[in-house]
C-alpha cells in the first residue's frame, strides 16, 4: 500500500472519505444516474452499473442539464473530483448541504490528473477545506 497526495481547487468545502470509483468518461446526471440507488445506468460509460453512493467519483466533467443537480444531490453521499467542474455539480453539492445537511466536497483542477492518478477502489481522503486529496493504494 502507498499513498499519494494530491492538491486541487476547492469549490465547495468539506471533508469526506471513501473508496473512488473512477470513470474516463464524462457522466450524465440526469438519466445517466439512478437518484435512488445510486446507480449507474448509462451504458455509454464503462463504469455502467457501478454504485456511485457513499463513493469518492472522480470522473473528467459532468455533461446535461440544469436538472442534472437534483439527481446528484440525491445519488452522491461523498464528494467528488474532477478534471473540470460544471456549475450544475457545485450546485447539487450545495444544495444537498442545504437539503439534507450531507456535504459533499466538490475539487478539480488538480495538480495531477486524478484520472490517471486515482484508481478504483483506492481509498480516498478530501480535504474540501484545503483542497487536498489523499490517496491510499489498494492492492
Amino acid at each position: 500500500m502507498g499513498e499519494l497526495k494530491m492538491r486541487g481547487r476547492v469549490l465547495v468545502p468539506g471533508i469526506a472519505e471513501g473508496e473512488a470509483l473512477v470513470s474516463t468518461e464524462s457522466l450524465v446526471w440526469s438519466h445517466g444516474v439512478d437518484p435512488e440507488s445510486g446507480l449507474i445506468d448509462d451504458v455509454r460509460v464503462s463504469v455502467c452499473g457501478e454504485s456511485v453512493k457513499d463513493k469518492i467519483l472522480i470522473y473528467p466533467l459532468g455533461k446535461g442539464s440544469t436538472s442534472g443537480a437534483t439527481w446528484m444531490l440525491e445519488a452522491v453521499r461523498c464528494a467528488i473530483i474532477n478534471m473540470e467542474t460544471e456549475l450544475i455539480i457545485v450546485a447539487g453539492a450545495v444544495l444537498s448541504e442545504k437539503l439534507y445537511g450531507k456535504t459533499i466536497p466538490v475539487v478539480d483542477h488538480t495538480d495531477q490528473n486524478p484520472i490517471e492518478t486515482i484508481h478504483t477502489g483506492d481509498w480516498i481522503r478530501v480535504n474540501g477545506e484545503e483542497g487536498t486529496i489523499e490517496i491510499i493504494r489498494r492492492k
